[in-house]
C-alpha cells in the first residue's frame, strides 16, 4: 500500500515536470516574452485560426513555424506570446472579426442610422468625369488608401471609401491573406506630393489641406468569404476616432433608399483609386474611369472558374479604361438620385479585374454589389 502511494505520488511529480516543461519560458522571433506550449493552446495560434480556418495565407504560417520551440511533450510545440506583452497587445489592437450580426438579410436600424446621420454624403465631386484620366485635387474626398505594414516606401496595397464618421468600405480580400493594415490614409491625391495644389482657370492656384491618417479599432470581414474566392468579398473598419469633414475628406452616400437603388440596366459608374494604368505602372495621381454595367454572363465568360452571381457588378470600360492592382477595395459610384436629391452614391467595391487587367480588351471587371450587401454592411457599423 505505501509502494502504490509512493508510485503514485512519483507520478503526479513527473507529470507537473512535463507539464512546467511544456510551458517553460522562452521568447519569440521579435522578442516578447512567450511559453513554449502546444500550438493549439496558443491564443495567437487561434485569432488566426478564427479568421483564416484552413487557409491560412503561407506569410502567416511561415511566422507560425519560427515559433517554433522544444517541448517536452509529443506534438507540434510553439513559442506563443504573452497576452499583455507588446506584441500581444499590438496585435490584439486591430481585431480581425468575422461577425455576421444576425440575420444577414435583415437591415440593422442602428446602422441604417448611422448612415442616415451622414447628410453631407456624396456631396462633391466632379459629375462630368471621363475615363482613364487624372482627377482634380479634391473630386473624389470619399476615396481612402489603405496603409500596410510592409517595408516599402511606398505601403498602400490597396483602397476604400469613407462611408460614415468612423467606417470605411473595402474588399475582405485586402484584409484576408494580406499583412496587417495599420492605418487608413484619407485626402490624399498625389503620393509624391506634400502639398496637393492645382490652377482654377490656369491662373489662381488652390491647394487642398494636407491628406490624415487613422489607426484602427476593429475590422469586420463578411463571415461568407473564403480567401482567394470573389463572392462576398466585402469588409467594413472601424477607424479609431471621428473623421471631420473637411473639403477634401467627406463619406459617399450608400443606397439606403428606394430611390437610390432604381439603376438603369445598362448603368455606367466611376471608378477611382491609385492602381496601374495603361504603362503597367502604379499612378502616383488618383486615377479615374467611366466603365458600363454588363450582363452577368459576360463576366462569366471570363471568370469561369468563379461563382459569379446577383452578388456580383459586372461591368467593363473601353479599350485600357479598367481597374487594376492597387484599385482593390475602391468605390463603383456616381451621381444618383438619393432621398430628395442627387448625391454620388456607390454602388460597387472593387473586387476582381483578372491578369488581362490595363491591356487593350473589353474583359469585364467584376465587382462587389452594395445593394446585395447593404444588410450586413449596416449590422458592422458599430
Amino acid at each position: 500500500m505505501v509502494l502504490m502511494a509512493l508510485l503514485t505520488f512519483a507520478f503526479i511529480l513527473c507529470a507537473m515536470a512535463q507539464l512546467a516543461l511544456s510551458q517553460s519560458s522562452c521568447v519569440t522571433p521579435v522578442g516578447a516574452a512567450g511559453q513554449c506550449i502546444r500550438y493549439q493552446e496558443c491564443p495567437f495560434v487561434q485569432r488566426i485560426t478564427d479568421i483564416y480556418g484552413r487557409n491560412i495565407p503561407q506569410t502567416i504560417y511561415s511566422q507560425i513555424q519560427q515559433m517554433q520551440c522544444q517541448g517536452s511533450s509529443n506534438g507540434f510545440h510553439l513559442c506563443c506570446p504573452n497576452e499583455g506583452t507588446p506584441q500581444s497587445s499590438r496585435k490584439a489592437s486591430t481585431k480581425v472579426i468575422r461577425s455576421e450580426g444576425g440575420n444577414l438579410s435583415r437591415y440593422s436600424r442602428q446602422g441604417l442610422q448611422i448612415l442616415n446621420a451622414v447628410t453631407n454624403c456624396g456631396n462633391k465631386g466632379n459629375p462630368k468625369v471621363s475615363g482613364g484620366k487624372t482627377a482634380k485635387p479634391g473630386d473624389f474626398p470619399w476615396v481612402a488608401l489603405l496603409k500596410y505594414n510592409i517595408n516599402n516606401p511606398r505601403p498602400f496595397l490597396c483602397g476604400g471609401s469613407l462611408i460614415s464618421d468612423r467606417h470605411i468600405l473595402t474588399a475582405a480580400h485586402c484584409i484576408v491573406g494580406q499583412p496587417e493594415v495599420i492605418a487608413v490614409r484619407l485626402g490624399e491625391h498625389d503620393l509624391e506630393s506634400e502639398e496637393d495644389c492645382h490652377y482654377l482657370g490656369g491662373i489662381n492656384r488652390v491647394c487642398l489641406p494636407p491628406y490624415e491618417e487613422f489607426g484602427i479599432e476593429k475590422i469586420h470581414v463578411h463571415p461568407s468569404y473564403v480567401h482567394g474566392q470573389i463572392s462576398y468579398d466585402i469588409a467594413v473598419i472601424k477607424l479609431d476616432r471621428v473623421v471631420k469633414e473637411k473639403s477634401h475628406i467627406k463619406p459617399v452616400c450608400l443606397p439606403i433608399d428606394q430611390k437610390s437603388q432604381e439603376l438603369d440596366f445598362d448603368q455606367s459608374f466611376f471608378i477611382a483609386g491609385w492602381g496601374g494604368t495603361d504603362k503597367a505602372v502604379a499612378a502616383t495621381k488618383l486615377q479615374q474611369a467611366l466603365i458600363t454595367r454588363k450582363n452577368l454572363n459576360e463576366c462569366r465568360k471570363f471568370y469561369n472558374k468563379d461563382d459569379v452571381t446577383d452578388n456580383h457588378i459586372c461591368a467593363t470600360g473601353t479599350g485600357i479604361k479598367h481597374t487594376c492592382q492597387g484599385d482593390s477595395g475602391g468605390p463603383v459610384f456616381f451621381k444618383h438620385r438619393f432621398k430628395n436629391t442627387y448625391r454620388v452614391v456607390q454602388y460597387g467595391v472593387v473586387s476582381f479585374g483578372g491578369s488581362r487587367c490595363g491591356r487593350a480588351e473589353n474583359q469585364p471587371g467584376v465587382f462587389s454589389s452594395v445593394i446585395d450587401m447593404l444588410p450586413w454592411i449596416t449590422q458592422n457599423l458599430e
